[in-house]
């Protein structure tokens, strides 16, 4: 409940009757649904009393009226409209509504006639439309709040700022957040207030800077300029000019080139934000002559280069940010200047390349003989070593981020002494050893991520967790901990987010869970659980947003659950049954879920056909499970669907043209079933935005529709082990994304999070150099394409060639023919190229020893002809790779090209070559002389064969 802001006057005034009943009017306009103005009542009342009305001490007339609630939760904001009863409010001088919601009404225009006021905040209160040029007649206005609500759908916009010229003694102006993308004229209005000292215009969609003649805010201490369209060549030159400037902001503009040198004119600087845009160079040395600067921020820019020792001059600063300008480094780390910078509260450097020891790095910074420093984040700033016990100088500290670098060893036991500490951030790096027992004592700690370290060792919640009854999050998700509780253990009450993954919990399911009543995403996979989940627990799963309780041994039926749920993941348990209470309860109600997987368990029956109520699903996962049946139609409701993968069950039929209504697929596996039929054609042509298709191992038959090649995304094509036959498409050099090297970017392909944890990451199994391998966090950049075990025909496509980003090529066992063709050298990117079991005839090309990313190669059994190749490539790979070519000759086979001639046969190739060997025309003639001389040589032998000779004749 919100605050008003109510004052008392002197003995002798009391509050004028006619002002009394204007406020009455005022309340009966206004919605006020928490009673916030409950208070104003009686009609004896005196108003003067009333809580956000002040009056003179005098003459007993209202002064000020503060019915603003900016901090205020929407169901104790005001709704309504405005009454014009104010204007009986004669000598109202302050009026604030800031904070409000009025759901889009205009600005009244009556407010425009109350001359007396001087401050005017309407901040905030859902007002929309134009602001009213009227407002120009407020000329003794001196403060003026317009900030529009930054999430209400209320658009509020100004076409120009004329009326500004008519109040000369504004002195504070915020229009942040309202359109003025068609008040052209905004600069040279704002130049005419020449009492102006503090100008907000954040996030005002302006796109023009126009040039100005003479600058006149002499005054002018404070400007935010930030989120606005500026543009690259868009620098406002004029905010140079006004050296009284202390406070500017120009952060989200999208400014491009080095810091402009005509911001060393502004001396007087304490607060510079340059962040969030595209200035790149170093950083300028004049920055570092800026003694007064408390707050620097060039957050997430393209700066690079070195950063000086003068740094240290800046012996003000209370924040420095210069975080994510990646190739921003400091040699050595940070400079032994640093030591200077007593003041520093915040320090915030992440992904800038320090490449320090952090013990060193705690060293410098806790020079200062009272470390002030409140914050510091250094994550993934290429730090090493370990945390030194100089940690226990920093006891003002409560948030720190360290995650991502290479810190080794164990906590240290000092780290206890970190009293402040509410926030902190050691997630991967290197840390071994456990969670020392004086973590315990950090009784402000909220928030503790310390996954995906090498921890080790038994946790004992009663000492480790003892005093952290404030702790609301606790992520340290792999690392191999064991907790062990004592059955009246209780938990830190507040806690929400609980991620203990590959933790040893089990085998029985953790009975403390139950007192945990704030407890919203919970991850407890890979913990060793075998014991079928409670009743209880399922009873207050409505509470849950994610969980995840994978890769264990859960036995059971699969529950139902709450349509709030967001994302549930029982994958790799012993969960039995079907999935038709899961997926069919209340089947009106649309569910929450996004990610929904339930793969690797004992599920059966078929997938029932109530999806419809699941349109929330981005991701679905049933695989390796003994599902059958059909793929249900309404599968075609899933519209927001990026991955499905229904691989490894027992489904039949054809896949169901409404899949065709899932647009937004990414990624899409449905190998190993019993599928049939013919490749649909609409799978070109409506879900355009595939990156991955896995049909392999089902039952395929007919041509690869060339409606596929339109799929330019296609990065993983698996049609394998299938029965498809007629040719391989020409087109297939559409594939755009097998075209270039170049990540794909796709939303939601390489990640979604939930539970403020990276919870889905797709991965794809492929069959590359021989052998099955899962690719996951690097998936966007395989290129693969595998055709194999088949009955396609005709030749090597040309066209193929121009796949120069491939990295896996398999066409093996299949009925393909023709040369293997010239310039397959163009194919750089190949690491697997696999084209056995084939009937490829002529010469093994020059080109394919340039291939050197080649790490497999197999050529055998097919019709190849000639000398291999003779270079170090092709000659480190296993004589198995050729085998089967009759006419094959040269290293690594065991056969030498030397003693060969070359004798025609017809059929055999284009040109008709085969090598024989001098031992094997030898035998022959040997043979034959042997046999067919000596019948010519004997007259009785020599009439019963040409007898014979004629009987077959006559025959024939």
């Amino acid at each position: 409940m919100c605050l008003f802001y109510y004052a008392t006057f002197g003995a002798g005034s009391s509050c004028i009757q006619s002002e009394r009943e204007a406020l009455f009017r005022v309340k009966a306009d206004l919605q006020d649904s928490s009673g916030r103005l409950s208070p104003w009542a009686g009609s004896n009342g005196d108003c003067c009393k009333w809580p956000g009305v002040v009056c003179d001490n005098v003459t007993g007339h209202v002064t000020e009226l503060h019915l603003g609630c900016p901090k205020c939760p929407e169901n104790s904001t005001f709704k309504g409209k405005i009454s014009p009863s104010l204007l009986e409010l004669k000598q109202l001088s302050h009026l604030d509504l800031s904070g409000n919601n009025f759901q889009g009404i205009p600005i009244p225009g009556f407010i425009s006639s109350m001359s007396s006021l001087k401050y005017l905040f309407l901040d905030g209160s859902g007002f929309g439309g134009v602001i009213p040029h009227q407002l120009g007649n407020l000329s003794n206005l001196q403060q003026l709040g317009l900030r529009a609500s930054v999430y209400a759908p209320y658009a509020l916009y100004a076409d120009n700022l004329q009326w500004l010229s008519g109040l000369p003694s504004l002195e504070y102006l915020d229009l942040s957040h309202v359109n003025l993308s068609s008040a052209s004229d905004w600069l040279n209005m704002i130049n005419t207030l020449p009492s102006i000292t503090e100008l907000y215009l954040s996030s005002c969609q302006i796109r023009h800077n126009p040039p100005l003649a003479k600058v006149n805010l002499s005054l002018l201490s404070t400007l935010a300029l930030d989120q606005n369209q500026f543009g690259p060549t868009s620098f406002p030159i004029w905010v140079s000019h006004m050296k009284s400037l202390t406070s500017l902001n120009l952060a989200q503009n999208n400014l491009r080139g080095t810091i402009p040198g005509e911001l060393q004119n502004l001396t007087s600087l304490i607060y510079l934000k340059l962040s969030s845009n595209k200035f790149n160079g170093s950083l300028p040395h004049w920055l570092f002559s800026f003694h007064h600067l408390q707050y620097l921020n060039i957050y997430n820019n393209n700066l690079e280069g070195r950063v000086p020792n003068s740094i240290g001059n800046l012996t003000s600063l209370v924040t420095l940010d210069l975080s994510y300008n990646r190739g921003l480094r400091f040699e050595g780390g940070i400079p032994a200047s640093f030591k200077s910078l007593c003041h520093l509260r915040a320090l915030h450097l992440s992904g800038t390349r320090l490449n320090q020891s952090v013990s060193e790095l705690l060293e410098i910074l806790g020079e200062c003989p009272s470390t002030s420093l409140q914050r510091m984040a250094l994550s993934e700033c290429q730090l090493f070593g370990q945390l030194s016990e100089e940690i226990r100088k920093f006891t003002r500290l409560s948030r720190l981020s360290l995650e991502a670098n290479s810190i080794s060893g164990p906590l240290p036991m000092s780290f206890g002494e970190l009293k402040s500490l509410t926030y902190v951030t050691l997630d991967r790096n290197q840390i071994n050893g456990t969670i020392p027992t004086s973590f315990g004592e950090l009784s402000e700690l909220q928030w503790v991520d310390i996954s995906l370290n090498s921890m080790e060792g038994v946790i004992s919640p009663e000492i480790h967790f003892a005093k952290l009854t404030k702790l609301s999050r606790f992520s340290a998700s792999g690392n191999r901990m064991t907790l062990k509780v004592t059955p009246d253990w209780i938990p830190p009450e507040p806690l929400g987010i609980l991620h203990l993954n590959s933790w040893y919990v089990g085998p029985a399911f953790p009975k403390w869970l139950q007192q945990l009543q704030y407890l919203g995403s919970l991850d407890l996979s890979n913990s060793g659980i075998s014991e079928t989940v409670p009743d209880w627990f399922w009873a207050k799963h409505s509470q849950f947003y994610y969980l995840n309780m994978s890769h264990n041994q859960i036995p059971g039926r699969v529950p139902i659950i709450s349509s709030n749920l967001t994302a549930l993941d029982l994958s790799s348990n012993l969960f039995t049954g079907n999935l038709i209470k899961f997926l069919c309860f209340n089947p009106t109600q649309v569910r929450e879920t996004q990610f929904l997987n339930l793969q690797d368990n004992l599920l059966s029956g078929e997938i029932p056909d109530c999806l419809r109520s699941w349109k929330n699903l981005l991701v679905l996962r049933l695989a390796s499970n003994n599902l059958k049946g059909k793929i249900p139609r309404s599968i075609g409701s899933l519209t927001s669907l990026l991955s499905l993968r229904l691989q490894n069950n027992s489904l039949a039929s054809e896949i169901p043209s409404s899949l065709s209504n899932c647009t937004s697929l990414v990624s899409i596996d449905l190998a190993d079933n019993s599928l049939e039929g013919k490749l649909p054609e609409w799978i070109g042509e409506s879900l355009l935005r595939l990156q991955i298709i896995s049909f392999r191992g089902n039952e395929f038959q007919g041509n690869i529709p060339e409606e596929l090649c339109r799929l330019q995304l296609l990065q993983i094509l698996d049609l394998s082990h299938n029965f498809l036959s007629g040719k391989l498409p020409e087109c297939f050099s559409n594939f755009s994304a097998m075209a270039s090297s170049s990540k794909i970017e796709a939303e939601g392909v390489i990640a979604l999070f939930f539970g403020g944890m990276q919870s889905f990451v797709e991965y794809q199994f492929l069959v590359t150099k021989g052998q099955v391998k899962g690719y996951s966090t690097i998936l966007n950049y395989v290129r693969s394409l595998d055709l194999s075990w088949n009955k396609l025909s005709g030749k090597f496509p040309q066209q193929m060639m121009k796949l120069r980003a491939l990295q896996y090529l398999n066409l093996s066992h299949n009925r393909l023919s023709g040369e293997i063709p010239g310039d397959i050298a163009a194919m750089g990117s190949l690491e697997s190229l696999d084209l056995s079991g084939n009937r490829f005839s002529g010469k093994i090309p020059p080109g394919m020893a340039s291939l050197t990313f080649l790490n497999l190669l197999n050529l055998s059994h097919n019709n190849l002809s000639g000398r291999i190749p003779s270079s170090t490539q092709l000659h480190s790979f296993d004589s198995s790779s050729f085998i089967g070519n009759i006419a094959l000759c040269g290293r690594p086979l065991n056969v030498s090209c030397s003693t060969r001639y070359i004798f025609i046969v017809p059929g055999s190739g284009e040109d008709g070559l085969v090598w024989l060997s001098v031992s094997v025309l030898a035998g022959f003639l040997v043979g034959f002389w042997g046999i067919v001389g000596s019948i010519l040589g004997c007259t009785p032998w020599r009439e019963l064969y040409f007898g014979f000779l004629d009987h077959m004749g006559l025959k024939l």
